[in-house]
């Protein structure tokens, strides 16, 4: 297709980046799938169609995995377009946890959900800026602006940082043709969220991650890409 562009899509494997990398195939578009485990990339590559697709596999808090993943994208793809973090996990904290325990979890946030998202950020807008163009999404959380949800004493932490930093990519980017934003979902119907939303109303009340992938692809060349976009649900968990 003429207007096909290459997305690489960091976290593929998950409940939301598989569906993103699906919807994006289905759209026409070219797409890098990455994700730790070669296993699934490839599994998840097959499904979608492997002639527009190509597999990556690496950690995303590795700056050498990242800037071989962007090598070998480019390598493979051309030009990239786009570069979508829907990488991490989610596990509860509050304040009846032990220190302990706490704290193993923190270290998990922090690599999984900050430092993959600095990692990818800072190495995507340094490819991109030299290319000339091209759009950074992060898939972060409503947590991040929401601190009366409970249960996210490192989540919601993190994933301020995360908002933080892409709001400082925005800012440091003005002037370029480098374009940045910052998605906050409230909790997303995806395979691994199924055991919390228990019921058919809960599944659908939900944010669905094909409006997520819906609202990229609508604004994969839009000039003004809003920084942030919070994306509403009236789920009551």
């Amino acid at each position: 297709m003429p207007d096909s562009k290459h997305i690489i899509v960091v976290g593929a494997t998950g409940g939301i980046g598989s569906v993103l990398a699906r919807e994006f195939v289905s759209a026409g578009h070219r797409v890098t799938l990455s994700s730790r485990t070669e296993k699934k990339l490839l599994d998840l590559s097959q499904l979608l169609g492997n002639d527009r697709t190509f597999v990556v596999s690496g950690d995303a808090s590795n700056p050498l995995d990242v800037k071989r993943l962007f090598d070998s994208a480019q390598k493979k793809f051309g030009s990239i377009d786009a570069v979508v973090m829907a990488s991490g996990t989610w596990d509860r904290v509050s304040i009846d946890d032990s220190i302990a325990s706490a704290m193993s979890i923190l270290d998990t946030h922090y690599r999984g959900l900050f430092a993959a998202t600095f990692v990818v950020g800072f190495i995507a807008q340094q490819f991109l800026r030299e290319q000339g163009s091209g759009l950074i999404v992060n898939i972060s959380s409503h947590a991040a602006v929401k601190p009366e949800l409970l249960g996210n004493l490192t989540y919601g932490p993190m994933k301020a940082a995360e908002r933080h930093l892409i709001l400082s990519l925005h800012g440091e980017l003005k002037g370029t043709n480098v374009r940045v934003t910052d998605l906050e979902p409230a909790i997303v119907y995806t395979s691994d969220t199924a055991s919390l939303l228990d019921t058919a109303e809960k599944k659908a009340c939900a944010v669905q991650p094909e409006d997520i992938a819906k609202w990229i692809l609508d604004n994969l060349v839009n000039p003004d890409i809003p920084a942030t976009h919070l994306f509403e649900s009236s789920v009551v968990l």
